[in-house]
C-alpha cells in the first residue's frame, strides 16, 4: 500500500514505540530490561501494529545517567547483552516488519571513556583537543543538572565542561578529529543494518569555543541557557552528521532539540540537515488543555512542521498519571489524538496497558542523576530535608523508569485492545497516515480535526469534558464510550461538504 504513498519517506507513516532498554523487559531473569528482553517482546510489538522501535542507550556505560554516559560506542553493555543479541534483535524486529533507531550520544561521553582517560593524562595527548579544557573557570555557565558546568581535573591542572552530571563530558565540536571519531561511529552501526538515530541533546553540541567568553543572563535567581546551546557552527556539524547517516539510503535522523521554539527547532529540519525533531511544546504539557492543544496544532500548521506526538517519555511522567489523572477514558481520547493527528506518533513502552508513574516518596527513591543532583543542591545551600526532597522529586526523572508490568496486557482495563484497533484503523486509511488537516476546531472540552486524502475525509470528534458527543452516528470507525454508556470520542467517515453546520459539538445534557 506504501508503495503509492505521496510521502516516500517511511518514517512519516511509521508509529514508533521507545524501549527504555533497562526496564523494558528482562531476558534473563536478573532483574533489569536487556536486549533478549525486547527480542521476545518483539511478537507483542508486531501484534500491537509497531512499525519502529527507539532503543535508548544500551552501549557500555557506569550508567551514571542510566547509559546516556558512554564508555563505549561500539559494543553492548554486558548488563544487557551482546553484539551478537544486538544483531538476532535488528534480524528478528525486521523479519517483523518493524525499523530500528538508536539513541546516539553526541554531545558527551562518559569521564571513563577512553578518550578522556588519555586527555587528562597529559597536555601533549593527541586526545587533549576532543574535551573542553580550560586552565580558569570561563563563564559562568551551569549545568542543566544544576551546579556548575566547570569541573576542577587534579590530573590535568585544568578545568573541563560538562553541561550534565560532571561524568558526562562534553566533547569538543571544533575539533576535526572528534567529528571523524563520530562519523566513524554512526557508520558502525549504520553497516550492521540499523535504520537511523535518534541524536540527544543535538543543539548543544560545542561548536564555538568562543563562546566561552559570554556569561549566560540570570534573571529571579534563574539561569537563561544562551550561549551554552544552538552555537555558531552547529548547522555546519549536524550536515556533516547528515551527511554520513544519509550516505546509506533510506535512513532516519530524529533530533532532540532542547527548544520550545517551533521556529527554532524547523531550522534543524530540512534537506541535508535532520529528518525530524521532536517538539515538546505539545508532548510536554504539564496539564490537559484542550484549547492549548488546538492552538499547538494550528501552530505546527502554520509553521510547516511534520510534527511528532507523544505526551510520554523516558524524560517525564508518564501522561495516564500526568494528563489523564489515571481516568481510562481519557488515556484512550489521548490515544486516539495520538494515532489519527497529523504527525509521527511516538509511543513510550507501557502506555498502552496503562502503566502508571513509579512513586516517589522519599530521598531513598530518588535513582536519577538529576534528582540527586537537585537534592545534593538545596542541602548545600542549608534547605531542610524535606524542602530538599520536594525541590528534587520535581526534577527527577525515576516516575516513567520502573520495570515494565507486563501482567497488566491481561487487566480488564488494559488499554491494548483499544491501540491494537486504532494502529490497524490508521494503516488502513490513508488519511490518518498521511493526509492533511481540513478543520481544526475547539469548543471548551471538546475538539474536532478533520483529516483528508483525496476523496477521503475522517473526522476526529474528541469529548474530554462532562457530558457526550451529538454527532449523527453514522459511518462509524471508532467510538470511545465512558462507564456510563455515554460517546465520548468518535473517528468518522464524513462527506464531501464541510462539517460545519451539519455536526454539533455540544455536550449532551442527557445521560
Amino acid at each position: 500500500m506504501y508503495n503509492s504513498m505521496k510521502r516516500s519517506s517511511w518514517y512519516e507513516n511509521t508509529v514508533f514505540y521507545e524501549i527504555y532498554v533497562p526496564s523494558f523487559c528482562d531476558g534473563n531473569g536478573d532483574g533489569t530490561g536487556d536486549l533478549k528482553g525486547v527480542i521476545s517482546r518483539i511478537p507483542y510489538l508486531r501484534r500491537l501494529g509497531i512499525s519502529g522501535i527507539w532503543l535508548t542507550p544500551f552501549y557500555p556505560s557506569p550508567r551514571v545517567d542510566n547509559g546516556y554516559d558512554i564508555s563505549d560506542y561500539r559494543d553492548v553493555d554486558p548488563a544487557f547483552g551482546t553484539l551478537a543479541d544486538f544483531d538476532m534483535l535488528l534480524q528478528k524486529a525486521h523479519q517483523a516488519g518493524i525499523r530500528v533507531i538508536l539513541d546516539m550520544v553526541l554531545n558527551h561521553t562518559s569521564d571513563h571513556h577512553p578518550w578522556f582517560r588519555e586527555s587528562r593524562s597529559s597536555a601533549h595527548s593527541p586526545y587533549r583537543d576532543y574535551y573542553l579544557w580550560e586552565k580558569e573557570i570561563p563563564c559562568n555557565w551551569e549545568s542543566f543538572f544544576d551546579g556548575n558546568a566547570w569541573e576542577y581535573d587534579d590530573t590535568a591542572g585544568m578545568y573541563y565542561y560538562h553541561a550534565f552530571s560532571k561524568k558526562q563530558v562534553c566533547l569538543n565540536w571544533s575539533c576535526l578529529q572528534v567529528r571523524r571519531e563520530c562519523a566513524e561511529i554512526l557508520r558502525f552501526w549504520l553497516d550492521r543494518g540499523v535504520d537511523g538515530f535518534r541524536l540527544d541533546v543535538i543543539n548543544f553540541l560545542k561548536t564555538d569555543r568562543s563562546a566561552f567568553g559570554f556569561d549566560n543572563p540570570v534573571e529571579n535567581g534563574v539561569m537563561r541557557h544562551i550561549y551554552d546551546k544552538n552555537q555558531k557552527g552547529i548547522y555546519d556539524a549536524i550536515k556533516e552528521i547528515s551527511n554520513v547517516v544519509h550516505a546509506y539510503p533510506g535512513k532516519y535522523l530524529l533530533g532532540e532539540i532542547g527548544e520550545d521554539d517551533l521556529y527554532l527547532i524547523k531550522s534543524y529540519v530540512g534537506e541535508g540537515l535532520l529528518d525530524s525533531a521532536f517538539q515538546f511544546n505539545l508532548g510536554s504539557m504539564e496539564k490537559l488543555d484542550v484549547a492549548y492543544v488546538a492552538e499547538q496544532l494550528r501552530r505546527m500548521e502554520a509553521e510547516g512542521v511534520y510534527p511528532t506526538l507523544f505526551f510520554s517519555s523516558h524524560d517525564m511522567r508518564r501522561h495516564f498519571n500526568r494528563l489523564c489523572g489515571k481516568d481510562l477514558v481519557k488515556a484512550e481520547l489521548l490515544a486516539v489524538f495520538l494515532l489519527t493527528a497529523k504527525g509521527i506518533p511516538f509511543l513510550y513502552q507501557g502506555e498502552e496497558i496503562p502503566m502508571e508513574d513509579l512513586p516517589v516518596e522519599s530521598p531513598r527513591d530518588l535513582r536519577d542523576i538529576q534528582g540527586r543532583y537537585g537534592y545534593e543542591k538545596k542541602l548545600a545551600e542549608g534547605e531542610g530535608e524535606e524542602a530538599a526532597f520536594l525541590y528534587a522529586r520535581e526534577r527527577s526523572r525515576d516516575y516513567a523508569r520502573g520495570m515494565v508490568d507486563w501482567e497488566r496486557e491481561k487487566y480488564e482495563d488494559s488499554l491494548v485492545c483499544a491501540y491494537r484497533k486504532l494502529l490497524d484503523i490508521r494503516k488502513s486509511h490513508l488519511s490518518l497516515c498521511m493526509g492533511e488537516y481540513g478543520e481544526i476546531r475547539q469548543q471548551g472540552g471538546l475538539l474536532y480535526y478533520q483529516r483528508i486524502w483525496e476523496k477521503e475525509k475522517i473526522g476526529v470528534y474528541l469529548c474530554f469534558g462532562e457530558g457526550s458527543l451529538t454527532v449523527p452516528y453514522t459511518d462509524v470507525l471508532y467510538e470511545v464510550k465512558d462507564e456510563k454508556g455515554r460517546i465520548r470520542g468518535i473517528l468518522r467517515y464524513e462527506q464531501e461538504s464541510s462539517w460545519c453546520g451539519a455536526y454539533s459539538l455540544e455536550p449532551s445534557s442527557s445521560e
